[in-house]
């Protein structure tokens, strides 16, 4: 692994002056020399992101979704650092009441989508406060000394740890190609 400097990157464009902290994670700034071939390969195959996805989450989630790390750059090699936050509601037994008791449904999240009240009660989501939404933004100039140091650090391991994944995937991995079949149901005319 190559060495990683943070920087300051442009979030939007360069005249919105808009600027966060972030590592430029492009291959060639970041990766082996002798495993960029098989990184560029690995890119290709599906699923190669899903573990680098779910860093991503973690450090968000991590982070009460108030610091949030994203990739942004035209070929997305800049890993840059957002505000954001998240919607929430508290979730009472009144929030299901209707003119029928208590047998009305709300839509609780994405997550979860719409729910009557034992429902939500067997997802033990009553009396708790739950996120509706989360939102980013990007747009938004980030200094690095309005960010918590233990946030920089916790950023920076992210980096890392995406780096030394990806390293470690190259030297790993195998790279197949797989036939398979995709069924799809269509509505034909038919006279």
């Amino acid at each position: 692994m190559k060495n990683l400097k943070r920087i300051r990157y442009d979030t939007m464009n360069s005249w919105n002056q808009s600027q966060a902290p972030a590592y430029n994670l492009k291959v060639h700034n970041v990766v082996d020399s002798k495993l960029q071939d098989k990184v560029f390969e690995l890119m290709d195959c599906e699923g190669f992101y899903d573990e680098i996805n779910g860093m991503i989450a973690d450090f968000d989630r991590e982070n009460d979704y108030a610091w949030q790390a994203g990739f942004n750059g035209r070929s997305g090699g800049y890993l840059v650092l957002y505000r954001g936050g998240k919607h929430t509601k508290h979730l009472t037994k009144e929030n299901f009441k209707s003119d029928n008791g208590y047998n009305g449904r709300v839509y609780i999240s994405d997550r979860y989508g719409w729910k009557n009240y034992e429902e939500a009660k067997k997802l033990n989501l009553v009396d708790r406060e739950i996120i509706t939404g989360i939102f980013t933004q990007p747009g938004k100039n980030i200094e690095d000394n309005d960010v918590p140091g233990t946030v920089l650090k916790a950023f920076r391991k992210l980096a890392v740890r995406i780096v030394k994944h990806v390293e470690y995937m190259a030297k790993n991995a195998n790279v197949e190609n797989e036939e398979y079949t995709e069924t799809k149901t269509r509505k034909v005319i038919n006279f």
